[in-house]
């Protein structure tokens, strides 16, 4: 089954608020599919740097979804840019 960015928003209103984007430094999301077919919700944010003064950077995060299309676990990569995420779901 294919899963849309437009089915996720509906069953999880709230996570995409605006507040909550603003809080949690997200800036894109989209969702891609493993080799297996499993749906994948894709988060471009900004991850705060641990040294002061310096700039967020621009990261890729990755959340399974649930049957439900509810918002499941976040997994545990950081990933540098969308290539890194997709040879990441060509093995899950």
């Amino acid at each position: 089954m294919t899963v849309r960015i437009s089915d996720v928003r509906q069953a999880n209103q709230h996570w995409f608020s605006l507040g909550n984007q603003r809080f949690f430094g997200d800036m894109e999301y989209r969702i891609l599919h493993s080799r297996h077919g499993n749906p994948y919700l894709v988060r471009r944010t900004k991850m705060w740097n641990d040294m002061l003064g310096q700039e967020p950077t621009q990261v890729f995060r990755v959340n399974c979804l649930n049957p439900d299309l509810s918002i499941g676990e976040l997994e545990d990569p950081i990933f540098s840019s969308l290539s890194d995420v997709k040879v990441w779901l060509k093995n899950q």
